[in-house]
Order: structure tokens, then C-alpha cells, then sequence
């Protein structure tokens, strides 16, 4: 556990100002699971694919991509910071090891993501929780939700997932890899 903390703290002070990998060590994950994160203030998702396609009523909401190919059809042109995360992936079905999925979530604007936990639900699925810095906020009150959108990519060392359950303030969504 000391070892665990100091390296942690070595780190943390090594990579100060970079909040992907804080938040990433942070994380709680298996230890056979590569996880990293990137958050994104808005939608990088084309429309048919994004949350902003489902009903009002839908408030989080997760897709999963094995290929470049297909995550960069699925972003936005406009979405260089999802693009460049997306290019920085050697995908499962391009000879690599990793996935995309991407966790959506409807919220307040002064609300942030940020990866959570990742555990191993059942075989082969994966539960990943987000939490929200900012406001407490009931999304059902508020007139014009934004979405907020946190970018995983996940590597198994047991093999490609295939299931993903990405859970905020107590709502869930699933995604087949």
C-alpha cells in the first residue's frame, strides 16, 4: 500500500497541470485494465449518434467504437481534441488492443466529468462510474441541459470487453462492444 501511495504521489507531482492522468491514477481499476480519459466540454459526437438523437427523458447515454475508422466518422469535424484522443488509439480491429467508448451525459453547465471507478462486472463486462464536480443539479428542472461528454479508452489484458455499463449520479446506460 505504501508503494502504491508513493508512486501515486511521484506521479501526481510529475504529471502536474495533465488532469487526464491524475484522474486516470486516481481511478480505481483493475489491474489487468488499462484505462485513459480525456473529458470534453460539449457534444463531439455526430448527430444520429450522440445523446441529443435520444428521447428528452434520457440523461446519460454511452456508445463504443473498435475502430479508428468508425470513431472518427462518429465525431464531429470540428471535435480536434476527441480527434486527436481517437488518433492516439491502436483499436481492436485495427491489429491494436484498445476500444472508444464514449459516456455521455446531460447536465448543468458548470458541471465536469471525471472517471470514477472502473470494476469487472460478470464475464467480460465492465461497470464504469463518473462522477460530476460542480452543483448538485436535477436535470429534469432545467430548461436547456448541455452535454458533457468523457472519452475512455480501455484496454484488457483478458480480452476485448463486451459489455460497457457507464453510470452518473445514479443513472445508467449500456453499450455492446
Amino acid at each position: 500500500m505504501y508503494r502504491r501511495a508513493v508512486v501515486v504521489g511521484t506521479l501526481a507531482v510529475a504529471t502536474a497541470g495533465c488532469t487526464d492522468r491524475l484522474r486516470d491514477v486516481a481511478a480505481s481499476t483493475p489491474r489487468d485494465l488499462e484505462v485513459r480519459s480525456r473529458y470534453v466540454d460539449g457534444n463531439p459526437i455526430v448527430d444520429g449518434q450522440s445523446i441529443r438523437s435520444l428521447p428528452a427523458e434520457i440523461h446519460v447515454h454511452a456508445a463504443s467504437y473498435r475502430s479508428r475508422d468508425a470513431a472518427l466518422a462518429a465525431s464531429r469535424p470540428d471535435a480536434t481534441e476527441t480527434r486527436s484522443f481517437v488518433d492516439a488509439i491502436e483499436f481492436v480491429d485495427d491489429d491494436g488492443g484498445s476500444i472508444l467508448v464514449v459516456a455521455q451525459h446531460l447536465t448543468a453547465p458548470e458541471v465536469e466529468l471525471r472517471l470514477g471507478a472502473v470494476s469487472r462486472i460478470g464475464d467480460g463486462a465492465l461497470r464504469v462510474a463518473l462522477d460530476q464536480s460542480g452543483p448538485d443539479v436535477d436535470v429534469e428542472k432545467l430548461d436547456d441541459p448541455v452535454v458533457k461528454t468523457l472519452l475512455l479508452r480501455l484496454t484488457d489484458r483478458q480480452g476485448t470487453p463486451t459489455r460497457v455499463i457507464v453510470s452518473v449520479d445514479g443513472e445508467r446506460a449500456g453499450v455492446t462492444i
